[in-house]
């Protein structure tokens, strides 16, 4: 499970010395591979784990968002049940976002992807951020609500901004899909 994070932070190391072009600022990076770009958290807050990623192909096409879960040692299991709900917040605040929000397990890993159409909010709604933003899920079963990531909003506008020259789009006006 450790190995997922691993394999995640090598390819995006790899990344950077293979034709690729990197920037960080507070808790975000970016990076450019080949024709896309993406910005993504650096580290979760302790206790939570995982990082959220936003992708972006050239002039802001195909834009898309996921939180990519990062499983803890021993954890072997599904991280949550179908029927729990996403939950997002911003500085505290939830954010209805969240209800478009699907859990998905692809490529070895567990995900919460944003339905497309809405990344432009999501994008808007960091910018704006000032303190954090998090990923829960309300556990039905379990009558509880877990975050399971809790990242800092420090260095996203730079980021993304950075993302948006190299790949040539306006973060304030995405195409929509």
């Amino acid at each position: 499970m450790l190995l997922r994070y691993l394999a995640f932070a090598a390819f995006f190391l790899c990344a950077t010395s293979a034709k690729a072009t990197q920037s960080q600022t507070g808790d975000w990076a970016a990076v450019r591979m080949g024709n896309q770009c993406f910005v993504y958290t650096q580290r979760a807050a302790s206790h939570t784990s995982g990082t959220l990623i936003f992708s972006f192909d050239p002039e802001g096409f195909n834009a898309a968002f996921h939180y990519q879960y990062t499983a803890w040692p021993g954890e072997t299991e599904a991280p949550w049940d179908e029927d729990d709900a996403v939950l997002l917040e911003v500085d505290g605040a939830e954010i209805w976002l969240g209800e478009e929000m699907f859990k998905d397990y692809r490529e070895g890993r567990y995900v919460v992807e944003l339905t497309a159409g809405f990344v432009p909010d999501m994008v808007l709604s960091l910018l704006g951020a000032t303190d954090s933003v998090s990923v829960a899920l309300d556990r039905t079963r379990l009558g509880e609500t877990w975050v399971y990531g809790l990242f800092s909003a420090s260095g996203f506008r730079e980021t993304l901004t950075q993302a948006a020259e190299w790949c040539s789009f306006d973060p304030h006006n995405l195409p929509t899909p």
